[in-house]
């Protein structure tokens, strides 16, 4: 007699990119600007992009250190050349 089992595997694994958007292809050191909707703007070079393309980090402009941003932190892309 068998037992039953309390762990039962999901019927399909969770896809990576599931109807989801995630951050474009970026070159290292490519100059970006990030807008969120109160207006707030990040800019810099691209530090490194995870492989899955959700998180993104940046070396921020005048030496502002590096930020890592989620894909869906609210922030908008816009590819740009430094100032």
């Amino acid at each position: 007699m068998t037992r039953p089992s309390h762990h039962r595997e999901p019927d399909h694994a969770p896809q990576a990119h599931e109807g989801r958007d995630v951050w474009p292809a970026l070159a290292k050191d490519q100059h970006v600007a990030l807008v969120n909707e109160r207006g707030w703007r990040l800019s810099g070079t691209v530090e490194t992009l995870t492989s899955d393309r959700r998180c993104l980090w940046i070396q921020l402009d005048a030496g502002m250190g590096r930020q890592l941003i989620h894909h869906e932190d609210g922030f908008e892309l816009e590819v740009s050349l430094p100032a």
